[in-house]
């Protein structure tokens, strides 16, 4: 079986939307969500005027792989016995 590697370029000056923005970080759609959120360092995003729909800068998704991913561990559900 073949694997593809998909490579994205980003342009600072244009904005992308969070399935663009993800396969350019190479992590899944849902995780970018995660990445808005973080208190420490979130990912900068623009609000559609109107819409629900969040964009991303280019400029802005260059600078945050440059900084480094953040890593996440797996998530413990309360105490197992």
């Amino acid at each position: 079986m073949e694997t593809r590697r998909v490579t994205v370029e980003i342009k600072p000056d244009q904005t992308y939307s969070v399935s663009e923005a993800a396969r350019y970080l190479g992590i899944h759609r849902c995780t970018i969500y995660v990445y808005v959120l973080l208190p420490n360092r979130p990912l900068p995003f623009i609000q559609v005027p109107g819409k629900v729909k969040i964009r991303f800068l280019g400029s802005d998704l260059i600078a945050f792989k440059a900084a480094g991913l953040p890593k996440r561990g797996r998530k413990i559900r309360g105490d197992r016995e």
